[in-house]
């Protein structure tokens, strides 16, 4: 009898990226959390003189996904109108992918400033992150 082939299916980071998108909109609905994709780069367009250029848009480096959500803290101090709300990036990638320096140095102001950075591979990965 023959054996089967053995496929590995690898995900690319954008089937990864909806699937997290996807997820987040859920937890939105249901008010537990906002979030925005964070799309960064350029676009070319023809100008008003008929010549190409590029609009920017994003910050290089910055985190593919942002999420705000209340913090584990927020039942303890709610009653004294604090508000506590945890800031979190997260950088999607491929089981291979890796963050360029640019990501990195993006990391680094961000957790510097209190909010947690995460590369994530799956939604699991997410859903872990995001209900603690």
């Amino acid at each position: 009898m023959k054996k089967p082939p053995n496929y590995k299916y690898k995900l690319k980071e954008n089937d990864i990226q909806r699937t997290i998108k996807d997820y987040l909109q859920v937890r939105e609905n249901q008010g537990k959390l906002m979030f925005i994709r964070n799309n960064s780069g350029a676009m070319p367009i023809k100008g008003q003189n008929g010549k190409m250029r590029y609009i920017k848009f994003g910050k290089k480096g910055s985190a593919d996904i942002l999420v705000w959500k209340p913090s584990a803290e927020w039942d303890d101090l709610a009653y004294r109108g604090v508000n506590v709300v945890r800031a979190i990036a997260l950088e999607v990638k491929s089981s291979i992918g890796k963050i360029s320096p640019a990501q990195k140095e993006w990391q680094e102001k961000f957790e510097k400033l209190g909010g947690e950075y995460y590369i994530v591979r799956s939604v699991e990965e997410v859903m872990k992150i995001v209900v603690n």
